[in-house]
């Protein structure tokens, strides 16, 4: 399994335990991409991760050692990070 790192906007290799929130797992043997996505983070950072994992589920992530991984796999996107605040899903107005 490999993992991937969200900084600057971009998914890069990471070796060892990912240091940043929003991580992308790789898993070759049961062929899915999980995007993790804890709480705290914002729906647009969530997003932007989301349209890059996309993207890495079409054409695959070019790798330093192992060549090009993720093409065509299955995204899984696990976490509730990035939703809608309480006060945005509720209307101002009360309908009568």
């Amino acid at each position: 399994m490999t993992f991937l790192e969200y900084r600057n906007s971009q998914f890069h290799e990471c070796t060892g335990t990912p240091t940043t929130e929003i991580t992308l797992k790789v898993d070759e043997s049961q062929k899915k991409l999980i995007l993790v996505v804890p709480g705290g983070v914002s729906m647009i950072e969530r997003r932007a991760a989301e349209r890059n994992a996309r993207s890495i589920q079409k054409s695959g992530f070019q790798t330093a050692k192992r060549g090009r991984i993720g093409a065509g796999f299955e995204l899984v996107v696990e976490g509730h990070g990035g939703s809608l605040p309480d006060r945005l899903t509720h209307s101002p107005r009360e309908v009568y």
